[in-house]
């Protein structure tokens, strides 16, 4: 999977958000119903959260001051600075052509489409991401995330609470409606308040109908998350993804969800839901 460096520089976004960038690294680079910005948390990074529309914007016209390989990461993305006004603020940019590369299907249409169905879903776990040309070529650019750590730097310390745990059951409910396989310790971040980001989706939304394994799913699901889910229809996807994704990878998201029902529904059979179903705001 490609990798998204968050070098995390110092940057400053005057009236549309205010932060400092620090290094870190990970595998990628790394609307629409209105985000559930009364569910998240007041945290540190997810600056983004109910402004999803100004940070969109921002990234669609801000001026491109540069832009550098990265100089990993199968799918070669790059990091670019970007200026508007006073504000400079950093950005990662895959234009990954729609196609099959080292054996995998990939696109930046993925990338992007991960973002307009988190936003759908309220999730507040994909940072925006957005379609741009730069340098005559299209691309998913996304804004870069402050102050997070890979997992795989952190799994030994993140605290093994309730609310981490429901988390994962998101993470993994997402991951399953997506087919987003290649979810590793090095393609998600957690923030200081060990809250998680989701990066890394150029390899998602695959036409195929299966879900994971039972290794794969969530013993646990989200109550909320899960009626909404069950609300989504081909109407509503088609308005969100179009010109993002295909018609038979639209179809294949409902597929994806309903086997997710079905399988929810067949842990409560066997537990009982007070010990399947939680209820808690989205982090």
């Amino acid at each position: 999977m490609s990798k998204q460096y968050l070098l995390l520089l110092p940057f400053v976004l005057s009236n549309v958000v205010a932060g400092q960038a620090q290094e870190a690294a990970t595998d990628s680079a790394p609307a629409v119903a209105q985000p559930q910005a009364q569910n998240a948390k007041q945290c540190t990074v997810k600056t983004w959260v109910g402004r999803e529309a100004e940070f969109e914007e921002l990234l669609r016209t801000a001026e491109v001051v540069s832009i550098e390989d990265i100089g990993v990461g199968v799918t070669k993305p790059s990091s670019a600075i970007l200026k508007k006004g006073d504000m400079e603020f950093k950005a990662a940019f895959k234009p990954i052509k729609r196609g099959k590369a080292g054996g995998f299907w990939e696109s930046y249409e993925a990338e992007v489409a991960a973002y307009e169905l988190d936003k759908m879903l309220g999730l507040n776990m994909v940072p925006p991401t957005i379609i741009r040309k730069i340098n005559k070529q299209n691309g998913s650019l996304q804004l870069w995330v402050n102050d997070c750590r890979l997992y795989e730097d952190v799994m030994n310390i993140v605290p093994a609470t309730e609310g981490w745990s429901h988390q994962l059951s998101r993470m993994k409910i997402f991951d399953n409606l997506i087919l987003n396989e290649d979810r590793n310790s090095r393609n998600f971040l957690v923030d200081p308040e060990h809250d998680i980001i989701l990066i890394d989706h150029s390899r998602a939304f695959l036409s195929k109908k299966k879900i994971g394994k039972d290794n794969k799913l969530p013993n646990q699901y989200d109550r909320q998350l899960m009626a909404k889910l069950q609300t989504l229809d081909r109407e509503q996807l088609d308005v969100k993804l179009d010109g993002i994704l295909m018609g038979g990878q639209i179809n294949a998201i409902i597929a994806r969800r309903d086997k997710l029902v079905e399988h929810m529904e067949k842990k409560v059979k066997e537990l009982g839901e007070e010990n399947v179903l939680f209820d808690e705001s989205t982090p």
